[in-house]
């Protein structure tokens, strides 16, 4: 998948970039453990209608289909290319909030039809990557993108044709035959782009575009305590008293025998207590 950038007014830096290949990363680990680990940990982070957890409304997003790659090739492609269309227009936390929220709609949704369908169990990054797609054509709309460099079309073009294909496949397999893909969790991830695309972005396009996602507090190593100043002088902590007769009987040796005659530590003697005098 491949668009034109004539609405695009600037590329991902590399620390956005960054963010982009680590959602795509963390996928790809969480795959990679569910092949290891099997079943049981697929099923406690999945998102169930039978044994509901509250984390799974999110958790769901970040697991796969095991049986073949294509699951998660398919949506870390969306990530991709659409993540480094739209990143740069919302920055960083804008975007993760976006991602995250349509995994969540979608996920909720898909739930709400879950009594209905009869379904069980539903995982995948499918509702963010047509959150994504939603998004992205309320966002460039006239943008140009080509699948497979051969067929082109808008962008708001590809979100008409992804909400027909979604909702064809909610109504005709998931609702009528209670089988095959989980439709409904890709019209939610199509309604959370759209909530997010009104009443965040649409309220100030601007805010956020500088914005950087860090880890937690928690998460981070512990802050280096800030380096003690240095100062270029030092300070003599002789007490007054004793450095004054000691000043006094090096002034009175002077004046007998010259400077001359002095010590190189007499000589320091001076030099520090002229230092002090200058500072009071």
């Amino acid at each position: 998948m491949l668009y034109d950038r004539p609405y695009m007014q600037s590329s991902p830096d590399a620390r956005s970039r960054n963010l982009i290949f680590g959602i795509i990363l963390f996928n790809v680990f969480v795959f990679a453990i569910q092949l290891a680990a099997g079943e049981g940990f697929t099923r406690f982070f999945e998102l169930s209608v039978v044994d509901t957890r509250i984390w799974a409304f999110l958790t769901y997003a970040f697991l796969h289909h095991t049986g073949g790659i294509m699951h998660i090739l398919a949506n870390m492609i969306g990530v991709f290319f659409l993540g480094r269309a739209i990143l740069p227009q919302i920055g960083e936390k804008r975007f993760v909030q976006l991602y995250l929220g349509s995994s969540v709609v979608g996920g909720l949704v898909w739930y709400l039809v879950t009594f209905a369908t009869q379904s069980t169990s539903v995982v995948g990054a499918s509702g963010a990557v047509f959150g994504l797609i939603t998004f992205f054509a309320l966002l460039f709309g006239d943008s140009d993108i080509y699948f497979m460099m051969v067929i082109r079309m808008k962008a708001k073009v590809v979100m008409y044709v992804s909400l027909g294909i979604a909702a064809f496949g909610f109504i005709f397999f998931e609702l009528l035959n209670q089988s095959g893909t989980a439709h409904s969790a890709h019209l939610g991830g199509m309604l959370g782009g759209y909530l997010f695309y009104k009443f965040v972005y649409a309220r100030n396009p601007s805010l956020g575009k500088s914005d950087r996602f860090s880890m937690p507090d928690w998460f981070q190593s512990k802050k280096k305590k800030p380096a003690q100043k240095s100062f270029p002088y030092k300070v003599n902590i002789t007490p007054t008293r004793d450095l004054k007769k000691e000043v006094d009987r090096i002034l009175d040796k002077i004046n007998s025998k010259g400077f001359g005659a002095l010590t190189d530590s007499e000589k320091k003697i001076l030099d520090e207590a002229g230092d002090l005098l200058k500072k009071r």
